[in-house]
């Protein structure tokens, strides 16, 4: 009797039954069919299996476990995406991905480890050669800009530090305009935007860009390239947030001009910096990255989004001040005039 209910139990092992299930076989079974003492050897079987048994992984929504080298490692597509994968302290302290890049592409590799735990990242040629590494204990990034990736696989590897659990990864694939590796650093030949091209230094000859929700790279170098800017022709009745972020020491901030050059608001002292603006649909408005000082160095890299909205129906668009029906003056010298109603009926 005993041997059927052990082979009852390897079944329900071998059929992946939860642990859970497997206990509630056992202690269902009537007392002539079992003893209390073979329960508990049974219960701790189960309980020592279950600790063997590997944890099936999910990398990059694959169902399983990223490779653990560059022979073995899982391919994902040359294009903008989020991924999630799993480390551990023992057993998978390694993920590899491949990535198959377009001519004239670099990319771009954000990593964020899970609270409590440092993973580090690292971008690989298609020799194995390193292109860039990041072993801080925040987010790490590392990019192929100066390097020509273009038309060749690369390779990321998360590598666990410390801790385990789950971790993001964020791919940017951008435009290197028929340069190879992108920007070379100097701030002489950016990737701003994903085009290729350096967004302007002035008002004059900012990039234009479409006014949709949108999130990319840019870059900004001390000395030689210390301001981008990007020009938005804003629909009628829509507002805009723009958040720039960026993952180094500088000191990067967020200003809003408008067209005659007058600044509307800024964000100098966070990480992102966030702005709103809220009353200048149907005019242009000015976007500037600016690297802030004369004690920073060096090049580094940007993430700004903007995201629009439609205020057609809101307060700032339908304005009925004191039942004027618009807006009251905003000069002192030349108020907007109230009526009493003995006035008005003279």
């Amino acid at each position: 009797m005993v041997s059927w209910v052990e082979n009852l139990v390897k079944d329900s092992i071998n059929t992946k039954i939860s642990l859970s299930e497997r206990l509630k076989i056992i202690v269902s079974l009537p007392s002539y069919m079992i003893s209390q003492k073979r329960t508990s050897i049974l219960v701790s079987i189960l309980m020592l299996s279950m600790l063997a048994m590997p944890v099936l992984g999910n990398d990059a929504g694959t169902g399983g476990d990223a490779g653990d080298s560059i022979s073995t490692a899982t391919n994902i597509p040359a294009s903008n995406a989020s991924y999630y994968g799993n480390l551990s302290t023992s057993g998978d302290v390694d993920d590899y991905y491949s990535v198959n890049m377009s001519n004239n592409t670099g990319i771009v590799v954000q990593l964020n480890s899970p609270s409590g735990a440092d993973f580090d990242l690292h971008l690989y040629s298609s020799s194995g050669g390193s292109i860039d590494t990041s072993f801080t204990t925040g987010t790490d990034e590392v990019t192929s800009n100066g390097t020509n990736v273009g038309g060749t696989t690369v390779y990321i590897r998360i590598d666990q530090w410390t801790g385990s659990g789950q971790y993001t990864l964020q791919v940017w694939i951008f435009s290197t305009g028929g340069g190879g590796g992108g920007s070379t650093g100097n701030g002489t030949n950016g990737y701003d935007a994903g085009t290729g091209n350096d967004a302007g230094d002035t008002m004059a000859s900012a990039m234009v860009l479409n006014a949709t929700n949108m999130s990319f790279w840019g870059e900004v170098t001390y000395s030689t390239d210390v301001s981008d800017y990007y020009k938005i022709s804003m629909p009628a009745n829509f507002g805009v947030s723009a958040s720039l972020s960026w993952n180094s020491t500088a000191d990067l901030d967020l200003e809003v001009y408008d067209d005659s050059g007058t600044i509307i608001t800024y964000s100098w002292f966070n990480n992102p910096e966030n702005i709103s603006v809220n009353n200048y649909g149907g005019s242009d408005l000015f976007f500037k990255a600016l690297a802030y000082g004369t004690l920073g160095s060096g090049s580094h890299d940007y993430n700004l989004s903007f995201n629009f909205v439609d205020m057609t129906n809101a307060p700032v668009n339908n304005q009925d001040d004191a039942g004027t029906g618009g807006d009251a003056s905003n000069d002192y010298l030349n108020p907007c005039l109230l009526y009493t109603s003995d006035a008005a009926d003279e």
